[in-house]
């Protein structure tokens, strides 16, 4: 347990986590539960660190401690050094250790395989003994990775649950918005910057041509439920299944399309977006192979996405049972 120490200066990685703890928990009593400290030792230690610095670390605000710009700096620190730690642990681990396991997770290009970065070291420091491998593919591919068991799991997509032979863990919902060229002349409709996006009736794009991703996709499957229900028959001119191709294409000038709320370029003067009326969405989602029980380490991997991402503003939660399930078992768990 920390003391006071000459200098003021921190040099137990242990005292950085307890400081990590009490940010993540808001709370002594929380940071002591999920630490195995008592709520005493805890405050002891507080005190004695913000003596040490001569400075606040957290305030309390309606029952729950909140860091203040001090303690920013100080839990910005603290993070950089015990990552840091557990990464070198996990790496001489890896060397030294043969993985008990594999876990083959399909995901695509993008999204899941940034998703997987993100979630590798908070699941490796977990499960060290478990490997994770990628099998990048597009939506269409990853269904079949998943019912030929060629994968354990897949990160993906889906417009309703749209295969009967997988299971959905369903995790948020991502909204589908129309892209147009800058110097389209609908762009002149759009919100300013920084506001909501201004909606549209999709019958105003009829005479346009279109630049879709391609049949297998999701977003392709919403696009075609979208410009069914409009009555148009579009004029397709470019198919990809890359949604940077799709956005690139548009911003050129060679059609108007439907992307991914979480696709739309920052700070782009070539390209405006709009919600469109009534609005559409696709579910963001973990795929795994119909009635087969996935195992604790596939739950907990699950739990790192779900985490993730019913924290991006861009989507909308909506977790399923599946997804609530899984929540239940990992949330307050001290290897969290």
């Amino acid at each position: 347990m920390a003391g006071e120490r000459g200098g003021g200066a921190l040099v137990d990685v242990r005292d950085l986590e307890y400081i990590i703890a009490i940010a993540q928990e808001g709370s002594l009593s929380g940071a002591g539960r999920r630490l195995g400290v008592s709520q005493p030792t805890l405050s002891a230690f507080l005190a004695g660190l913000e003596r040490q610095l001569g400075a606040d670390l957290f305030v309390r605000d309606h029952k729950r401690m909140l860091p203040t710009p001090a303690g920013r700096i100080c839990l910005d620190a603290a993070r950089r050094i015990v990552n840091v730690k557990e990464q070198t642990y996990q790496t001489i681990h890896r060397l030294t250790h043969e993985p008990e396991e594999t876990i083959v997770i399909g995901a695509t290009p993008l999204r899941g395989s940034i998703m997987v970065a993100q979630i590798f070291p908070q699941f490796s420091r977990v499960f060290p003994d478990i490997k994770l491998s990628i099998r990048e593919a597009y939506m269409k591919e990853l269904r079949e990775l998943v019912k030929n068991g060629e994968v354990n799991c897949s990160l993906g997509t889906c417009y309703d649950t749209e295969d009967p032979d997988v299971d959905y863990i369903i995790i948020s919902r991502e909204e589908i918005v129309l892209g147009v060229p800058a110097f389209h002349r609908l762009a002149s409709f759009a919100a300013p910057p920084g506001e909501p996006l201004a909606s549209i009736d999709v019958d105003q794009t009829a005479d346009s041509p279109f630049v879709l991703l391609a049949p297998g996709t999701t977003v392709r499957a919403i696009s075609d439920s979208i410009l069914d229900k409009a009555g148009i028959r579009p004029t397709v001119v470019f198919e990809t299944n890359n949604n940077l191709v799709l956005s690139n294409m548009i911003r050129q000038g060679a059609g108007v399309g439907f992307l991914p709320r979480s696709a739309i370029p920052e700070n782009s003067g070539e390209m405006v977006c709009f919600s469109i009326r009534p609005r559409y969405y696709m579910s963001l989602c973990i795929l795994h192979q119909k009635n087969r029980k996935m195992s604790r380490a596939e739950r907990y991997l699950a739990y790192l996405v779900i985490r993730r991402d019913v924290e991006n503003p861009l989507y909308v939660p909506a977790v399923n049972d599946s997804a609530r399930e899984i929540q239940r078992e990992f949330d307050g768990e001290g290897s969290l």
